[in-house]
Order: structure tokens, then sequence, then C-alpha cells
């Protein structure tokens, strides 16, 4: 019991926990340690018994006892880590053996010469050390810095360090090291004497995801870093951040460097709860994924435009949270003026009950509603001719709007438009001819054509531009039915027009880089999807 105590770091069976608790457990026998486990799936309880609370624990459910003379695994020190991950494991397999591909056996080559390389530790640039038990940092300064000479990338991810001093130490022992992940790991203390602090000077980018640690806790550790541009302190409870919340962001070492940062898995419910982050001037990539964002602005804040402005934001990750109002979009370029890639992905906005049919609709809405510098739409390149087509599509879902309603309705509708003036200003202006029974026209339906399109499963209608190529176009339906567009040809059936065969003429819309009004004039056509090897 005397090597045990409270906040030491263990390791059973290579499942991690922190001791939380030492001694007796009402209606037991002995005495117990209360665990957290890092893994909450293996908890059984949050620190009580039958009533009784012997110990918090940070995750919900991830308590346990277990009895203290239950084995636990050796904790290592730095270099002991090191040489059991690419010198003893190696070795243990470093004889080539046969490797089997279902009933087939192909000899390993060059094994031996893989594991000799990786037994010259002092070449190794990049390490990674996860789940290695890592607990010290005993080894002599200077020892560390022959063995591991031209290490630049660490990661440390879910070991057994108890304080941030001890990966500190560390650092000061690598000369060439500029990025550290300690992802998964659980510090009790956060602490760094001066005499240390002289070891993160050359760290540029930092892992912190999943410390399981308060705002003031990461923002101490943090604040250690005096360099470090790129910076991702993901996963945890997270829910604003902004000038009223102290410490505060901008308050950091690196404000002025930090290039970059990932809040993912937070609980972020709209980008002003981040209005700090706007005082970060060198800020220009934000990873936002998988929070529970669904507006710009938090239901209690009077909105107001240039109220919240990431002016050096270009690229922002926003995939995976709870966006389902297109306006969030038009607040979102006025609050991001210079922003250059988007990924919006998974979010309610796109879930729809015939995803091939709206989801390219959706992506030109999208499109339409961004600013014009956004170049990268969900990793994909957004071409002028692609800006086009969706502009004018979300030009006429704006124009059948005004049309479906009374004029005194029009300035109500185009506040959720509000890139209407825009759009006019580059397509021309739009003129609304009003009929309540739905059978209004405007000057688009000039620019747009209604197709139907037929294949032999299933047929729809959509209309295009009438400036789209036969090859976007061809790209454009493959998505609407699944296909790969590079196996489909088009052929426009000319229906009231006979073949000498006697049947409705039908001709191939071969010509890839032709628009399709080359080809029609008809403000409806009808296209057949075909195998293109049939």
């Amino acid at each position: 019991m005397a090597s045990q105590y409270v906040g030491q770091r263990l390791s059973f069976e290579s499942q991690l926990c922190t001791v939380r608790y030492i001694g007796e457990v009402k209606g037991t026998k002995g005495e117990w340690l209360g665990v957290e486990w890092d893994d909450p799936s293996r908890g059984k309880h949050s620190g009580e018994h039958n009533g009784t609370r012997y110990f918090e624990c940070k995750a919900p459910g991830a308590g346990s006892f277990v009895r203290p003379n239950r084995p636990s695994d050796p904790p290592n020190s730095f270099l002991a880590g090191l040489r059991e991950k690419y010198i003893t494991n190696v070795e243990k397999s470093g004889v080539p053996k046969p490797i089997e591909f279902g009933k087939k056996i192909a000899q390993e080559v060059g094994f031996d010469k893989v594991a000799k390389k990786f037994a010259e530790l002092d070449t190794l640039t990049n390490v990674l050390l996860d789940y290695m038990r890592i607990k010290t940092c005993d080894e002599d300064s200077e020892e560390i810095a022959a063995t591991c000479a031209n290490l630049q990338k660490l990661d440390l991810t879910c070991n057994l360090f108890e304080e941030v001093e001890e990966v500190v130490k560390l650092c000061i022992s690598l000369p060439k090291l500029v990025s550290l992940s300690i992802n998964g790991n659980r510090f009790m203390k956060y602490q760094i004497r001066d005499q240390y602090r002289h070891g993160l000077d050359r760290i540029k980018t930092l892992k912190a995801d999943d410390l399981r640690s308060s705002w003031t806790e990461l923002f101490e550790l943090v604040n250690n870093f005096t360099n470090v541009t790129d910076l991702s302190i993901a996963v945890g409870d997270i829910e604003t951040l902004t000038p009223d919340i102290t410490p505060r962001v901008s308050d950091l070492r690196i404000a002025s460097r930090l290039e970059s940062i990932c809040l993912e898995e937070h609980a972020i419910g709209s980008l002003s709860g981040l209005a700090d982050l706007q005082n970060l001037p060198s800020l220009r990539k934000l990873l936002l994924s998988y929070n529970k964002i669904n507006a710009v602005y938090s239901p209690a804040e009077s909105k107001a435009v240039g109220k919240l402005c990431f002016p050096s934001v270009t690229y922002l990750d926003i995939s995976h949270n709870e966006v389902g109002d297109w306006t969030f979009l038009d607040d979102m370029r006025i609050a991001f003026p210079n922003l250059e890639a988007l990924r919006i992905s998974h979010n309610p906005l796109y879930g729809t009950s015939d995803a091939r049919t709206l989801t390219e609709q959706s992506y030109q809405i999208t499109v339409g509603r961004l600013g014009r510098l956004v170049t990268s739409l969900n990793y994909s390149v957004i071409t002028p001719a692609e800006r086009a087509d969706a502009e004018l599509f979300y030009i006429s879902t704006i124009v059948k709007e005004l049309s479906g309603k009374p004029a005194e309705q029009e300035a109500e509708i185009l506040s959720h438009h509000t890139k209407w003036q825009e759009l006019q200003t580059i397509h021309g202006e739009q003129t609304i001819t009003r009929d309540l029974s739905g059978k209004s026209k405007d000057a688009l339906a000039s620019k747009l054509i209604e197709v139907e399109v037929c294949s032999t499963s299933r047929t729809l209608t959509k209309k295009f531009p009438r400036t789209v190529t036969i090859g976007k176009l061809s790209g454009l339906i493959g998505r609407l039915f699944g296909v790969n567009p590079l196996d489909i040809a088009l052929y426009l059936i000319e229906d009231g027009i006979i073949n000498e065969g006697g049947g409705v003429r039908e001709t191939l819309l071969a010509d890839e880089l032709r628009e399709l009004d080359y080809y029609v004039t008809e403000a409806k056509i009808k296209l057949a999807v075909r195998d293109k090897s049939l």
C-alpha cells in the first residue's frame, strides 16, 4: 500500500487508469483501489457503491474498484519505452517468416533490413510511443540527446505521465524536436518550474487532445509553449471561449503566433461562442467538427452585421455539427470574409429523404450562398463554371419563392437571401412576375432547361443551366443516379421526330466540351442515360 497513492497512473493488462481512492468499501473486506479508467467502457460506476460515494470520475461511468495486490504492468522511463518499441519488439519479431494471404504464402523479404534501420535510434526523425507505459524521464539528458539526435516529431499518446514537467524535461533533451503529441494523457500537475520552460521554445506543433482537463488547466499547459503555431486541444467539454471567459485565449503567450487551432469534439453551440478567437491575428485554420454548432449567433444575442468577424481565417471545418438553417451560410459569409475553403458536410441541413436528388441541389445552394473567395467545398474544388451554374440555380430558387408570394412580403423573403443584390449585379437583374397560382415565369427561365432524365430503373426531372457542358452534365447526372459518369452516355430523345427505322430519333451528346444549348433550343427536353459498353 505504501507505494500506491491517489493520482497514481497505472496500467492493468494494457488498460490505463488513474487511482482516485484508496481505502475500505462498506460491506466488503479489505482495502480497495478506486480507479477511473481511461476507457470509460471498462467502468462499472462513477465512484459509488451501495449508495455511498467514494470518489469522483471526470468521465461518468468510468470507475471501478480493484484490489491493491492486483498485478499491474511495469511502467517505463522514456528510453526504456523507446527501446522496447523500436529494438526489443523488433528483435522478437525480426526473423523473416511466411505471410499468409488467404491460402497463398509469401516469404517476407527485407524485414531484417527494416529491423536494423529501426534499431538505429539516432537516425529516427519521427517516433510513435503510444501506450508504452512511459511515466518518467529518468535518464541523463545527454544520453537522451545522443540516442535521439535527429528526433523531430514525438508522439507520447496515452501513457502514464502524472506531471507535465516530466514531458518538459524530455523536450529539453531533444534538440531538434518541433512537434509534440501528448493526447490521452491524464496529468495531475500542470505546473512547470521556470528552469525547464526554455525546453519548449522549439515546439511548433502541439497536440493535447482528450486530456480530461478543465479550460484553466489547458490554458496553464499551453501557456508554457511560446512558439507553437499549430495547436490541437480537441475532445472535451468546452462550450464557449468568449472575452468574458477567463483565462482568455487571447492572453496566451502564443496568441499572436497561432495559425491553426483544433477544437473538435467539444460542446460549442455557436460560432459567437468563440468570439475571443477573433483576437488571434495570425489564425488561418479553424477546425470545429463534431461539436453542437447550429448557428453563428446564439439565441440570446442580438444579431448585428459585423459583430462577429474572423478576418484572417481562410479554412473552416464545421462538419458533423447541427447546422439546419440556410441563413447560417449568410451569417457565416459575413463572419468569415476571407474564407477560401469550407467543410460543412454531415449537418442536418443536408439530411434529405432522397439524398441522390437533393444533395446536388444543396451543394448548388451552398456554393451560391458562399462568398466568391471560397474555392473549395468539402474537399472539392469549385470551378468558375460550377460557381456560375450554382449561382444561377440559387437565383432560380429565390425567384420562384418571390414569384409565389405577394409583393409586400418581398423584403422579408430577401432578408433571408442576403446575397441577392450581389448575384443580380453578377448575373443581371431579375424580373419577378408574380402569379400566386404557382405558374410564374421570369427572366431566369430562359437560362434554364427542364430535363426529364430516364434510365432503365428510374426517371427524374431537374433544371440545368443552358450553359452547362455535356461533360459537367454527365457528372451531375451520374451523381444523381449513383453511377460513374465515365460509364454513361447521354442521348437526346426527340419526340415527334421519326428516324429511318420508324422509331423516335435519339441523338448522342458526344462532345463533352459543348454546352447543352448547342444541341437544344427548347425549354423542356428528355435525355436517356445509357451504359457506354452496350
